[in-house]
C-alpha cells in the first residue's frame, strides 16, 4: 500500500463530509426518502452542537393522523443532498426511521 493513502482517503472522507454538511445548511424544506426510495418527510432544521462542518442531526417533520411529527436523525444518516432536485437520500429504511426518537 503507498504510503500516505490511509491520509488521502480520510481528507476525501472529510471533504465529502464538510460538503454535505454545507448542503444540509441550505436544505431545509427539502423532501427527504429513506434508501428504499419511501418518501419520509422533510427537512425542517439541522442541530450543531459538536462540529462546525457538518450538523449532528437532522430534524424530519412529516404529517401523519395526529398531526405533525418530528424524528431527529444522525448526520451520519444522511447519504447525499441533491440540490436540482430539492431530495435529502437516507443511509437507513423507512422501517429504521420509524424507530428513531422523537426530536
Amino acid at each position: 500500500m503507498p504510503e500516505g493513502s490511509g491520509d488521502e482517503s480520510t481528507e476525501r472522507s472529510l471533504r465529502r463530509q464538510a460538503e454535505l454538511g454545507r448542503l444540509l445548511a441550505a436544505a431545509e424544506g427539502y423532501r427527504v426518502f429513506a434508501s428504499d426510495s419511501k418518501h419520509v418527510g422533510w427537512l425542517a432544521h439541522v442541530r450543531y452542537e459538536r462540529h462546525a462542518d457538518h450538523p449532528d442531526e437532522i430534524v424530519v417533520r412529516s404529517r401523519g393522523l395526529l398531526g405533525t411529527r418530528r424524528r431527529a436523525l444522525p448526520f451520519e444518516a444522511v447519504e447525499e443532498v441533491r440540490p436540482s432536485e430539492r431530495t435529502v437520500v437516507l443511509r437507513v429504511t423507512h422501517t429504521a426511521i420509524g424507530r428513531s426518537p422523537p426530536a
